[in-house]
């Protein structure tokens, strides 16, 4: 049992370690500038052009919250698995509302189905706050990976 405590060891994975840096990320990286498409832009690297690939920031805000869905799969509650169930739908909705119309990347369709997946994405990731909340997930006092919320909440 002793082999699974967390502690700072920068050496081991833990999901609660990749569930704080996925927070890190969208929270202080993604989520904090401007949303924007991706695009090419002309650099110059030992006074030879080309083009650079400036990623498309919305798609990594995300596909960072598909990445803490994944793996917050496993500790959804009933309500969770509620929210998430009606997120599936909603995305469905979405795509099926634009099958035919998503030709160009940079046209009106492509933004407003791309503004539209943000914004269900964005209430996502709150709800996905709010399950770490609930669960008290995030609690920082040492705890063994894979210690279930009913032992942590009765140590409150």
């Amino acid at each position: 049992m002793a082999e699974n405590f967390v502690t700072d060891n920068k050496d081991g994975i833990t999901h609660s370690g990749i569930v704080h840096k996925l927070l890190d990320k969208i929270t202080t990286e993604l989520a904090v500038k401007e949303f924007r498409g991706g695009y090419q832009k002309p650099v110059m690297m030992a006074g030879n052009p080309y083009m650079e690939y400036v990623p498309d920031s919305r798609a990594e805000y995300i596909q960072a919250i598909s990445a803490l869905t994944d793996i917050l799969l496993p500790k959804f509650d009933e309500k969770m698995t509620e929210e998430y169930d009606e997120y599936i739908e909603a995305i469905e909705e979405l795509d099926k509302e634009f099958k035919d119309k998503l030709e160009d990347m940079g046209d009106d369709s492509h933004k407003k189905y791309t503004r539209e997946k943000v914004k269900l994405n964005r209430i996502l990731f709150q709800r996905l706050n709010l399950l770490l909340d609930r669960t008290n997930y995030l609690k920082t006092a040492p705890r063994e990976e894979g210690e279930d919320d009913e032992e942590m909440e009765d140590e409150d």
